[in-house]
């Protein structure tokens, strides 16, 4: 049993490492995209895709080590609910990651001078979430994890102010560019974002709660 235990402990700790990795790994795609938004090359485009492999790749990696402990025989229920929890989180990061994608493959090098403003705010919010999450998670903390939840509301109301400045400028009768046209769909990638990661901060709080 003892032998078990440690096996068990060992495994959970890497699982966690890894989950922290990825959340390293989104900063890293974050970082990127903002490198492209002041230099929108092709180099910086295919940084960011070079991250969200390593997103992908390590999401495998905690998938492959939750299906070697389940395949242990004597994992109690309790274990077994940290495993598919842990899994769950996992998801949802692995979607922040394509959201991040999605935003890089709608937007192009012409597009950056009208997104940059809007998305540099986006990410003010959001790179402090995707900190607290990191923290969250490593140390248990749900009162750091509750943060990732109390932001996202600044999250949706720039989702809110950016499609209502487009409205603006429709009834005005204003030039459209396409650009501007963009900054509504990337919005709504971003604040899809938050919610994956106030989603994740939720999860690990019923871990944390219910001492899992």
């Amino acid at each position: 049993m003892l032998t078990r235990k440690n096996y068990y402990d060992e495994k959970r700790a890497i699982i966690k490492e890894l989950v922290n990795q990825i959340l390293i790994d989104l900063i890293d795609m974050k970082n990127h995209y903002i490198h492209y938004l002041e230099n929108p090359s092709i180099e910086n485009k295919e940084n960011i895709m070079k991250m969200e492999h390593c997103v992908n790749k390590n999401e495998k990696k905690v998938e492959k080590t939750i299906r070697e402990v389940i395949s242990l025989q004597s994992l109690d229920k309790r274990e077994i609910k940290w495993l598919f929890t842990m899994n769950r989180i996992i998801r949802e990061l692995e979607r922040v990651g394509d959201q991040m994608t999605n935003i890089i493959k709608v937007s192009k090098e012409a597009d950056a001078e009208d997104l940059r403003p809007m998305i540099h705010q986006f990410f003010q919010y959001e790179n402090k979430m995707i900190v607290w999450l990191k923290n969250g998670i490593k140390n248990d903390d749900s009162v750091t994890l509750q943060k990732v939840i109390d932001n996202d509301q600044y999250v949706n109301q720039l989702n809110k102010h950016t499609y209502k400045e487009l409205v603006t400028l429709i009834n005005k009768k204003k030039a459209i560019t396409e650009s501007k046209l963009k900054t509504v769909i990337i919005s709504r990638f971003l604040e899809r974002v938050g919610d994956h990661l106030v989603n994740a901060a939720r999860i690990y709080i019923q871990v944390i709660d219910n001492n899992i």
